[in-house]
C-alpha cells in the first residue's frame, strides 16, 4: 500500500468510527493514534517535491511534458531543409510521432501504453543522439520520469520508491491500523450480538480495501492490517 491508499484507508476508518460515542476506551485510543499517524505521514507526505500524485494529475503532468517534447521536435522538423538539426527532429517525427499528438488525447492507460511504445522506439533506434542534438534532452528525460509515475499511479507498473521520512511515517499508521483492528475484534462478546454489528461496521473500511486488492496481492502482501478479512472473532465476557 503506498501513502495515498494508506491515508485514504485511515480517513475511512476514522469515518466509521465517529459514528459511535461509546465505544470502548481501548478502541478510541487506537482510533486517536491512528489520527495523529495520518496526520504525520500527510504532513511528511507533504514536504516531499510532487506530493501525493492523482491520476487526473499524474495524466495532465504527462499530457503537458508527452505534449512539449511533440512540438520541440515538430519546431525543428520544419527546418529540415536548412539545418541538420532539423533533419533529425525530422526522423523523430517520422519514428516517433507518426501519430502527432493524438496520444495525449487518448484513454489513461491507453495513453501510458502509447508513450511506453514511444519510449521504447527511442530506446531500440538509438535515438537519444538525435534529441540530444536538437537540445531536448531534458525534456525527453522529464517525460520518462513523468512516465514512471503515471504508470504507478494507474496501477501499470509499480509504486517508485518512497522517502525514508514518508515510508518510516506510513509504517507507523499501518502498524495503528493493524492495532485498531486488534482492538476493535476484541470487543466482540459471546452472546451479544449488537458488538459483532459494531465491530463488523468498524472493520469494514478495511475489509472493503482488502476487497479491491488483485488476487496476486492477497497472498505474499504483509502491509494489509490483518484479520478484518474475514469478520471479527469471537471473545468470551
Amino acid at each position: 500500500m503506498d501513502s495515498n491508499g494508506a491515508i485514504a484507508l485511515a480517513s475511512a476508518v476514522e469515518s466509521a468510527a465517529s459514528k459511535y460515542n461509546d465505544l470502548p476506551v481501548s478502541v478510541t485510543d487506537a482510533v486517536a493514534q491512528i489520527i495523529a499517524d495520518r496526520i504525520v505521514l500527510q504532513q511528511a507526505v507533504a514536504k516531499t517535491p510532487g506530493g501525493i500524485v492523482t491520476v487526473k494529475e499524474a495524466d495532465r503532468r504527462v499530457d503537458k511534458v508527452g505534449g512539449a517534447f511533440h512540438d520541440i521536435c515538430a519546431a525543428w522538423a520544419s527546418l529540415a531543409e536548412f539545418l541538420p538539426q532539423g533533419q533529425d527532429a525530422q526522423v523523430l517525427m517520422d519514428r516517433v510521432f507518426s501519430d502527432g499528438r493524438r496520444f495525449v488525447n487518448l484513454k489513461v492507460k491507453e495513453e501510458w501504453a502509447a508513450i511506453e511504445t514511444k519510449l521504447s522506439t527511442i530506446d531500440r533506434e538509438g535515438l537519444a543522439t538525435r534529441i540530444d542534438a536538437i537540445g531536448a534532452a531534458p525534456v525527453f528525460g522529464l517525460l520518462a520520469q513523468m512516465h514512471a509515475v503515471y504508470g504507478a499511479v494507474i496501477g501499470t507498473t509499480a509504486a517508485p520508491e518512497e522517502a525514508p521520512e514518508v515510508r518510516d511515517s506510513k509504517d507507523a499508521l499501518l502498524d495503528s491500523l493493524r492495532a485498531y483492528v486488534i482492538q476493535v475484534a476484541g470487543t466482540v462478546k459471546r452472546g451479544k450480538p449488537e458488538t459483532a454489528m459494531r465491530a463488523d461496521a468498524l472493520l469494514r473500511p478495511v475489509r472493503e480495501w482488502e476487497g479491491t486488492k488483485p488476487a496476486k496481492d492477497k497472498a505474499g502482501n504483509e502491509e494489509a492490517p490483518a484479520g478484518a478479512a474475514s469478520g471479527p472473532a469471537t471473545s468470551e465476557g
